[in-house]
């Protein structure tokens, strides 16, 4: 017995030691002008709204910049979850409670990360460009990689309003959301995902998108159920909705319900319909014929074969050698001819087709 309680906690230590000494590392090298403090903060970002909010009271670390730009943060007093932070700089007539953030070209301050206590990450400012963070690059984390990349596609975004003719802004904006909508769904790190998700413009284009929104949800309730930031998003899609009742289950479990019960509701409907058509056509068409997508093409099947093994929009691309957007293409032709609206309907369609042997 006292064997077995050693053993059990040698394994414990084993287990908890790793942990317990974890530490992020944030180091770099910035361009960091006569114009800037040689100070760098660390901010976390307790919900969504908070995204691009500089609030001074959410300051977590600071740390110094060299001469040189270099700078070093590390600690260990992180939450358990990887979470969104902030790293920035601010300009000497500034004090830490003026936490302003600039998207300019040559005063671009800061940057979005993802951390954990077992993070390491190395940020280096391009030395061509003028700005602190001017064309920054991301060395020892692919998260992070992947989160800069959508920083990219972003910050340009803020020139928008140099734009003179409403129907450019227009398209400029429609773009820069369609980006979002497919980076979103084309990333593998559910929290680079979000972050995408919530950069789109939810108050223009919820009604337009629900579905995507709503499919997203989905996504994010299956990986993400516990996390703070999942709420939020939930508590978002409602609001926009316009369900403002409250419940006392968790939102995602609301939004996931929802869209079973849709999901059921529409297959029992489509059943219905088809074993009626079946039934009254049985007698008048060849077995080849009874096919209820007859009209549908050769790569209209495959893509709808590969959407049965779960395949992604950009796998489907990848196996078919072709373009992400003709994917898409297809995939509304297919949706337009079974009659269905999304993904999940015409997999149930088609799993029901085949359970019933046509």
């Amino acid at each position: 017995m006292l064997i077995r309680i050693c053993v059990s906690s040698v394994l414990f230590l084993l287990t908890f030691i790793p942990n317990a000494f974890a530490e992020y590392e944030i180091k770099g090298k910035l361009n960091l002008s006569s114009g800037w403090q040689h100070q760098i903060f660390l901010s976390t970002i307790p919900k969504l709204d908070d995204y691009y909010k500089a609030d001074p009271s959410n300051i977590i670390q600071v740390g110094n910049i060299e001469d040189d730009g270099s700078f070093i943060l590390k600690g260990n007093n992180l939450p358990l979850e990887a979470r969104y932070y902030r790293l920035y700089v601010i300009k000497e007539e500034h004090s830490e409670f003026d936490a302003c953030i600039y998207v300019d070209r040559d005063d671009h301050n800061f940057i979005h990360i993802i951390l954990d206590n077992t993070t390491k990450i190395d940020v280096q400012s391009d030395p061509n460009q003028y700005a602190p963070f001017g064309n920054y690059s991301i060395i020892g984390d692919k998260v992070n990689q992947s989160l800069r990349d959508l920083n990219m596609m972003i910050i340009p975004s803020y020139y928008f309003y140099q734009i003179k003719f409403p129907s450019e802004l227009q398209f400029s904006k429609q773009k820069l959301n369609r980006d979002l909508f497919q980076f979103a769904d084309s990333c593998e790190h559910i929290l680079v995902s979000l972050a995408a998700m919530i950069n789109t413009e939810m108050d223009h284009y919820y009604d337009i998108e629900s579905e995507k929104y709503l499919e997203f949800g989905n996504r994010l309730g299956a990986q993400l159920n516990n996390h703070s930031y999942s709420d939020d998003y939930f508590r978002k899609m409602n609001y926009h909705s316009g369900d403002k009742q409250t419940s006392q289950l968790p939102t995602w479990i609301i939004i996931l319900i929802s869209s079973l019960a849709i999901a059921l509701t529409v297959a029992f409907v489509k059943i219905f319909q088809l074993s009626k058509s079946l039934g009254e056509k049985s007698n008048q068409i060849s077995e080849k014929q009874s096919q209820p997508f007859i009209n549908i093409t050769n790569q209209e099947e495959k893509i709808l074969s590969l959407i049965l093994q779960e395949k992604s929009n950009k796998e489907i691309a990848s196996e078919l050698f072709i373009e992400l957007s003709t994917v898409k293409t297809h995939i509304n032709k297919l949706y337009s001819k079974m009659g269905v609206k999304n993904r999940t309907e015409a997999k149930n369609m088609a799993k029901t087709l085949e359970n019933i042997g046509v």
